[in-house]
């Protein structure tokens, strides 16, 4: 963690945030504050970031396209420099209803305070109202990045409750487990996820997304899609586990497509660990 910031750079800077008219001046010491870690420096910033009267100086919300940059800026100071007291930041900013008035700061918001590892309960609460309110799609990927214990328990509530629809739940799984279905943590919530009674559309959700990858049909045209790590960089727990897991699958239920692809990668993973026990 960085020194605490001295006492006169701390107050030449709330001197600018209460002051100033200046936005690229506001956002120069708003910056400066995200980037401190320093417990008492990031709570004047939350302060500030409360209130209408502040984010109203620093972007212009006036305008209904202002893609409300300075404040972006910010809370990409918060996100790369994630401190427990960051993370305080963010929770005590969501809880503002004047935040709250423009969405796309709460996408920010989400964001920096899920780079703040572990997850802490105040921050696993946030998720849990975002992802009630619209925010699903935004902290399923977050979450599952994350992979604390609380994170990877919010993401278990998100795709086993009724936040979301059925094809909602299956897209996030596509978008979030995807990068992280070689974690033991990820496959243990999947497999709890199975053994639950997801709906059927859910379940083979799961399925596909542990052993295919069909990244056209689920990504469309985009520059950069969510790919699987090698099978091979997975550890052996971790492939033992999988394997496991498609050994209890009830293929009756399963399609021909999802069925091919369960027993391909099952064959694949048993090379693999044939291999390494040579």
């Amino acid at each position: 963690m960085a020194a605490p910031m001295q006492p006169e750079q701390l107050k030449h800077h709330l001197s600018v945030l209460n002051e100033s008219r200046n936005r690229e001046e506001l956002a120069s010491s708003a910056r400066a504050l995200a980037a401190s870690q320093d417990p008492a420096a990031l709570l004047e910033l939350a302060r500030r970031l409360r209130r209408a009267d502040f984010l109203d100086r620093l972007d212009d919300t006036s305008d209904p396209v202002s893609d409300i940059d300075h404040l972006s800026q910010v809370f990409a100071e918060l996100r790369t420099h994630p401190v427990e007291a960051s993370g305080k930041v963010c929770v005590a900013t969501y809880d503002s209803p004047e935040f709250r008035a423009l969405p796309i700061r709460v996408n920010m918001l989400l964001a920096a305070l899920a780079s703040v590892v572990p997850v802490s309960p105040d921050a696993a609460r946030v998720f849990r109202e975002s992802s009630a309110e619209g925010y699903a799609e935004v902290n399923g990927p977050l979450l599952i990045a994350n992979e604390s214990p609380l994170a990877l328990q919010v993401f278990e509530e998100l795709i086993g409750g009724t936040w979301v629809d059925a094809y909602v739940k299956v897209d996030i799984l596509h978008r979030a487990v995807i990068p992280k279905r070689t974690s033991r943590p990820v496959l243990e919530v999947c497999a709890r996820l199975l053994a639950s009674g997801v709906e059927p559309e859910v379940r083979d959700g799961i399925l596909e997304t542990l052993f295919d990858y069909r990244q056209k049909e689920w990504y469309g045209p985009v520059l950069q899609a969510p790919t699987p790590p090698p099978w091979e960089s997975a550890s052996t727990e971790a492939l033992t586990f999988l394997l496991q897991l498609a050994g209890r699958v009830h293929h009756d239920n399963m399609d021909d497509r999802l069925k091919a692809a369960v027993q391909a990668t099952g064959d694949r993973i048993r090379e693999i660990l044939a291999g390494r026990h040579r």
